[in-house]
């Protein structure tokens, strides 16, 4: 399901600054008298424990519920958006809640680690699930060794407003927009939202009551926002492709400061260096959000960076020159009948390079 979600959100990232402003003015509803419930720790990294341990059952498998909060500062261009989406659970998505051992403050070569199927035909597969791959969002085509069991044919499900509380000017509603199947404000638009709405370094709290099938009654979330994302150190300085850029010296180890929040959650720092369009790598560090992170010598020499000209290939290159800043936090959303439920958050910085060390 994650896979799926992470599709829409992209998808989504890349159309709004092609849409309009219709229907994105937020309604503000009364305050809830009920209060949530139950209250996570906003460094929680995966699903209410039992998320982890329980068995699925296709006859009773309550609901998947998830609601993302994304704010993008793309070479100085800002965006937001707030989704959500409610699904009977899948088999996959208990799956998808199991911990995974990820050490944090480390870096690696490349985005990814090399992908292993998890099968290879449907009989490794439970009964109700596909053996199928994940494909390429740009050309179409399968991903090598990406086979894994899913359900097919799920569909996103109306079950009544949500309120969130937490935005500046809030609470408000979000509902079911038909159109793209998905939670958003008001129930219209294409999932942007203002982003002088979101208040960041406060909580967050998700409430519905009453909600529409039987066998889903209610949710409720607690969530805490982080700072703003901000990069302290290197300072921005002009000269790139887009403007400001990030000056790079690839000879020494690299060093970044932002402000923190307080080591709960982690941030991915992406820096991808093209010294053609056939040569490009990419170093990525998963680093706890304490504020302060250093590449090591022996990943940032790795980096070898092109363009810097004024012909066409050298802009080319230059535009892929980019250094991403992905912080991410996680709370469980709980309630009767969820079986798997998250609110998350995620800030990007995506700003260029300005190479400054010897290539």
């Amino acid at each position: 399901m994650k896979k799926i979600w992470l599709v829409l959100i992209l998808v989504c990232v890349f159309v709004i600054s092609s849409c309009g402003d219709d229907n994105k003015t937020p309604v503000i509803v009364d305050e809830p008298d009920n209060e949530p419930t139950e209250t996570a720790d906003a460094d929680a990294e995966e699903p209410a424990e039992e998320n982890e341990t329980q068995e699925f059952d296709p006859e009773n498998s309550g609901y998947t519920v998830e609601f993302n909060i994304i704010d993008i500062d793309m070479m100085g261009q800002g965006q937001s958006m707030a989704i959500g989406y409610f699904m009977k659970t899948a088999r996959e998505d208990l799956e998808e809640g199991e911990v995974v051992d990820v050490t944090l403050d480390t870096c690696v070569m490349g985005e990814s680690s090399p992908r292993v199927p998890s099968c290879t035909s449907k009989e490794d597969c439970a009964p109700e699930q596909e053996c199928v791959p994940d494909y390429d969002n740009n050309s179409g085509q399968p991903i090598e060794n990406s086979e894994h069991c899913e359900t097919p044919n799920r569909a996103s499900l109306d079950v009544g407003p949500v309120q969130i509380a937490g935005f500046n000017g809030g609470p408000y509603t979000f509902a079911y927009e038909p159109g793209d199947q998905v939670y958003k404000l008001n129930g219209t638009g294409d999932g942007s939202i203002d982003r002088s709405l979101i208040a960041y370094g406060v909580d967050y709290t998700i409430l519905g009551e009453n909600m529409l099938p039987d066998d889903l009654e209610s949710l409720s979330a607690t969530f805490r926002m982080p700072p703003m994302l901000q990069l302290i150190e290197p300072a921005t300085t002009e000269g790139g492709t887009f403007g400001a850029a990030i000056a790079v010296d690839n000879t020494k180890p690299l060093t970044f400061k932002w402000e923190g929040n307080g080591g709960q959650g982690y941030i991915d720092i992406t820096i991808t260096a093209a010294q053609s369009l056939a040569n490009t790598v990419s170093v990525t560090c998963k680093v706890i959000d304490d504020g302060e992170f250093t590449v090591p010598e022996e990943f940032a020499s790795q980096l070898v960076f092109g363009g810097g000209g004024d012909g066409m290939m050298d802009q080319m290159l230059a535009m892929m020159n980019m250094i991403i800043f992905d912080r991410h936090t996680e709370s469980p959303i709980t309630g009767d009948g969820i079986s798997v439920g998250r609110v998350s958050s995620e800030q990007l910085i995506m700003v260029n390079v300005l190479p400054t060390g010897s290539n």
